[in-house]
């Protein structure tokens, strides 16, 4: 199993896009302050998600070779030797002669998130293609929180982080 966790701030945000594009079908969300506040008071669509990160950054230390655990941010900055980490930990690491040749990078750039985004099932008009589609229309930028998040949420949601990820290792993780 592999396991991406992403900063809590860009979760909430993407989430939020996620659900307003929902809005038409079951009526107006209540304001992005409101979702906020209960994000933050652990009810989401999917659970306490800081409940949920936690639960994942603990299950590779005991089953270490069944678990792996990478952080969003870091992924994204620099996917070359993530990917190289996770073939390797599905069993199917890269030669030397396919790195040789560029076959990470092509692996890279075909599983990028404008690749995925851009491709023709993603981009169909069929009422039923709506919620594949969604799932795949956000822009996967990360810190794109900032545009939506005043300084006192986004101090709120950190200071919920420190607090529950206090003493686990998971706050230096990735830095």
């Amino acid at each position: 199993m592999v396991y991406i966790w992403r900063d809590p701030k860009d979760t909430f945000i993407s989430l939020w896009h996620f659900f307003q594009k929902k809005r038409s079908d079951s009526g107006p969300l209540d304001s992005l302050e409101n979702c906020f506040d209960m994000f933050c008071k652990g009810f989401s669509g999917y659970g306490p998600y800081l409940d949920h990160v936690l639960a994942y950054w603990k299950a590779p230390q005991e089953n270490p070779d069944k678990i792996l655990f990478l952080k969003y941010e870091t992924l994204s900055a620099d996917p070359l030797p993530h990917v190289k980490r996770l073939a390797e930990f599905m069993g199917y690491g890269f030669t030397d002669e396919e790195k040789k040749n560029g076959i990470v990078e092509k692996v890279v750039n075909l599983c990028s998130f404008e690749t995925l985004k851009n491709l023709k099932a993603n981009k169909g008009d069929k009422e039923r293609e709506l919620s594949q589609r969604a799932r795949i229309s956000g822009k996967g930028k990360t810190g794109d929180w900032v545009n939506y998040l005043t300084p006192d949420m986004a101090a709120r949601i950190d200071g919920i982080m420190e607090e529950k990820f206090k003493g686990t290792g998971l706050l230096e993780y990735g830095k």
